[in-house]
């Protein structure tokens, strides 16, 4: 009797209706080569627009490899994604949604990053960011990510890290307190980040898709890759956060953080023009915790949104230029 193989990764997926892009998606992961099984563990949350025909016919192509769950009700995006991942049986366990796609060898690089380096529980790549409204790939500056940082970093900058570009080590799942009727990526991010350190490879080796997920507004249908944050997100990053505060984080950096996520997400609503949200949340930002002369200015600048915003830019073209002469 042949001896069944035992996955070291599983890919856990989560998707609804995502017709368009779960294909590509899938592809994109049994493609990977690496010197290690793994398996794909697709929860399908009930799509009604052929997404689920897709993950039949992987299915069916690759049945040791594909496993797919399907829900007979929609569950909603967090029980979705904590029964895939309850389901992997891998050491390693690698998240994607179902809009974003996998490039060469980063199931292997990440495996061998974490093997490499016992002290991190987590392993982030660097992603390309595609906008799909205008089908181009954008030149973005680099975030400067340390190779390697712990639960101070991320909390510092929690949404700088892509869920579709993050591994992490099985065991990490234990322990995990009960979590909100809706979490977003960095409520996992800061439980696996308070078990270990988070390595970083500044390699391109995922592609994510700008605006087409649930982190952007529905009702904003402008043709921007600049749009309003979905409602709800800010709330659930100040859980996330909280969260650390609960598990023995000191309260200096808890306001900290939250200070920083009050002040990314005015950001995200000055740059989508929505300056009445912009002044709400620089305003709780600048009340929270002082964090830099950037946040002064912002501040400093509230009554004036529209200077502010065309400085913003013009701030953002100049880099950008230095960074695609320079690379």
């Amino acid at each position: 009797m042949q001896e069944e193989k035992h996955a070291k990764v599983s890919v856990c997926v989560v998707t609804y209706n995502q017709r368009k892009y779960i294909r590509q998606c899938l592809q994109s992961i049994v493609d990977q080569e690496a010197n290690f099984d793994f398996e794909v563990i697709i929860g399908d949350d009930c799509s009604t627009d052929g997404t689920r025909s897709i993950v039949m016919e992987f299915a069916e192509k690759y049945p040791d490899v594909v496993k797919p769950i399907y829900h007979t009700i929609n569950v909603g995006a967090t029980k979705n994604l904590l029964t895939v991942h309850s389901a992997a049986c891998g050491n390693y366990i690698a998240h994607m949604d179902g809009d974003d796609y996998m490039l060469p060898g980063k199931l292997q690089l990440q495996v061998d990053g974490l093997e490499k380096n016992p002290d991190c529980t987590i392993c982030f790549h660097e992603m390309k960011r595609f906008d799909q409204k205008n089908e181009r790939f954008l030149v973005l500056a680099s975030k400067n990510i340390p190779v390697k940082s712990d639960i101070r970093f991320l909390l510092m900058n929690i949404s700088v890290f892509t869920h579709s570009g993050k591994m992490y080590r099985a065991e990490c799942r234990n322990g995990l307190e009960l979590v909100p009727d809706e979490l977003i990526d960095c409520y996992l991010h800061v439980h696996h980040a308070l078990r270990g350190n988070i390595l970083f490879l500044n390699k391109p080796l995922g592609v994510y898709r700008l605006n087409v997920g649930m982190a952007t507004d529905k009702k904003d249908t402008r043709n921007t890759i600049h749009k309003i944050p979905a409602p709800g997100l800010l709330e659930w990053c100040i859980d996330a956060i909280e969260y650390a505060g609960r598990s023995g984080i000191d309260a200096g950096l808890i306001n900290q953080s939250k200070a920083m996520a009050y002040f990314g997400y005015s950001y995200s609503h000055l740059m989508a023009k929505d300056f009445k949200g912009f002044r709400l949340l620089i305003n709780k930002s600048y009340e929270t915790a002082k964090l830099s002369n950037i946040q002064f200015l912002f501040k400093f600048f509230s009554n004036a949104p529209i200077l502010l915003f065309l400085l913003v830019r013009l701030r953002a073209g100049l880099r950008e230029i230095i960074y695609r002469d320079t690379h």
